[in-house]
């Protein structure tokens, strides 16, 4: 009797013993492992998902816009090279640019900044490409800071002359020309120009690095001067010193005579089937190459015009 209940003790036990573990294992398996599976299923589940990149950009971009909208011009200025610096990827760089490079040239002529600005006063003698050409600045600038409404000057006259210290940058990747304006031994950026189109010689290698060799101005087939009166309304572009590389308006394309584009008769046809034989017939012309350039808006043009002067630095990079 003693014996058999030892028996059914020790089979009790064992059997708890097999319990409790199967119980233990089930807990640790949903407790534990089934938790950590779980966990590692949804981390694959969202990195597999096209889950949208956070804009670290955005806050930095509408605090500096606050700032502008306060009045405090070159605190919000600041704020936005900062953000393009810090985050060149944020989708809000390029209005941030946009807005520095409003900022800038209206600073620039603004009758209620000094930056770099002295007054002139006209000597006997003297006339704009002189004055401009003494104080490395430009014509049309000089025109546009003075607010003159005639090319005539008159010893005594008071003039506003802003040194031009620009170069010319272009990525030609993106289609853009950067302002850069010199400070001491330093380049910032001043302004971005979208191109229109951008055209290389063929064979031209990049990086390019040349000067500016001359500012063109054309009315009527005829080159003008900055004191013409036809000067405002003339075309006008800048030459580099690599041949091939202007920066100017994009080509019109040139429209057939009237002549070219009539229908001949069928009479025509005929008589001109008899009158020449293949072997007769001419070779045909050369397709016209397409003319190579930096193109911008014509309202660009006319700005950088007053910006850039004869022996600028303008560099072309891929």
């Amino acid at each position: 009797m003693a014996k058999t209940q030892i028996k059914l003790l020790i089979f009790l036990i064992t059997v708890g013993l097999v319990a409790g573990t199967l119980a233990m294992g089930y807990w640790v398996y949903m407790n534990i492992l089934l938790k950590e599976s779980q966990v590692e299923h949804d981390i694959a589940s969202m990195k597999a998902k096209d889950r949208p990149r956070v804009d670290p950009g955005i806050r930095r971009f509408e605090a500096a816009i606050e700032l502008i909208h306060q009045g405090k011009i070159d605190e919000g200025r600041d704020a936005l090279y900062k953000l393009c610096q810090q985050f060149p990827d944020s989708k809000t760089c390029a209005e941030a640019i946009r807005i520095i490079g409003d900022i800038n040239m209206d600073q620039l002529f603004s009758a209620n900044s000094a930056a770099g600005k002295k007054d002139y006063i006209v000597q006997p003698g003297d006339f704009l490409n002189r004055i401009a050409s003494k104080h490395e600045t430009t014509v049309d600038s000089i025109i546009r800071s003075s607010g003159l409404m005639s090319f005539s000057l008159h010893p005594g006259d008071h003039l506003t002359i802003i040194p031009m210290d620009f170069n010319l940058g272009v990525n030609v990747a993106k289609k853009q020309v950067k302002l850069l304006r010199k400070v001491g031994d330093k380049e910032y950026l001043f302004k971005v120009y979208e191109a229109k189109d951008i055209r290389l010689p063929p064979g031209m290698r990049l990086p390019v690095e040349m000067t500016l060799a001359g500012k063109n101005s054309v009315y009527d087939g005829k080159q003008v001067t900055s004191t013409d009166p036809n000067y405002i309304e003339a075309e006008k572009w800048i030459t580099g010193t690599k041949s091939g590389i202007s920066i100017r308006t994009p080509p019109v394309a040139r429209a057939l005579p009237v002549e070219e584009t009539k229908e001949p008769t069928p009479a025509a046809k005929k008589s001109s089937a008899h009158a020449a034989s293949p072997a007769a017939m001419p070779a045909p012309a050369p397709a016209p190459t397409a003319e190579t350039g930096i193109f911008l808006a014509r309202e660009d043009i006319e700005e950088l015009f007053a910006l850039v002067r004869i022996g600028s630095k303008l560099s072309l990079v891929r």
